[in-house]
């Protein structure tokens, strides 16, 4: 009975939307792995295995970089569900397409590979373009959070300080990204540096939610725009 008034509020369960999200990442995940097995046995007649190995370490970086980044969404994807109490049609649509600019990672890291030893100009519009994608999914993260909090769809008692935190970090990381890609049109280095901080801290999200919530504890009037829209 209480299955049938909820199907007839538009709520349900999110055990369908964990499972088509989990095979979604996975597949991600196994697209990153072609280009590397392609490396390996484009191998020339004569050519030594050791100077091949050495000359594909572009498709390896790549690769590895481009784990990472499924990895870390994967990660704050499940940390988000972790506050879902139940979904409605809606949240289907933003997570559906939260799911198609994690698909899109193997893309570009497939161009960075290629591109990584080019020249600078190459190099430059390499990085903007996987830039401009990580932008996107660092936006659908932000854009996911408001969505539940404002539809109600999560349960805020769990731990507030750190419900607090995750919405304040989730807007900074969209603008986080846009400054990277700002200076990563002036210089690659340094946004390439700050791309790492972002990945190292979200890698962690919980715990740097609750260093965030904290922070808005001590400044109250923080508080207004963490969560709300």
């Amino acid at each position: 009975m209480g299955a049938d008034i909820d199907a007839v509020r538009g709520r349900m369960g999110t055990e369908r939307v964990d499972a088509l999200s989990d095979g979604v990442f996975a597949v991600a995940l196994t697209l990153l792995v072609f280009d590397v097995v392609a490396a390996a046995k484009n191998l020339d007649p004569g050519e030594r295995l050791s100077s091949h190995l050495l000359h594909e370490w572009p498709t390896l970086v790549a690769f590895f970089v481009g784990f990472a980044t499924i990895l870390v969404c994967w990660i704050n994807h499940h940390c988000v569900f972790g506050y879902i109490t139940h979904s409605d049609s809606g949240l289907l649509w933003v997570n559906g397409l939260q799911l198609a600019l994690v698909s899109a990672v193997p893309f570009p890291t497939a161009v960075l590979a290629q591109h990584i030893t080019g020249s600078a100009e190459d190099r430059r519009t390499a990085l903007l373009l996987y830039g401009i994608l990580f932008w996107l999914i660092a936006t659908s993260f932000w854009w996911l959070w408001r969505y539940i909090d404002r539809h109600r769809l999560t349960d805020r008692s769990v731990d507030p300080v750190e419900y607090r935190g995750m919405g304040r970090n989730y807007g900074l990381s969209s603008l986080w990204t846009i400054a990277c890609l700002i200076i990563a049109v002036i210089s690659v280095y340094p946004a390439l540096l700050m791309w790492a901080v972002m990945f190292l801290v979200f890698a962690f999200p919980a715990r740097f939610a609750q260093v965030t919530g904290r922070r808005i504890e001590h400044h109250p009037d923080d508080i207004e725009g963490a969560t709300r829209p």
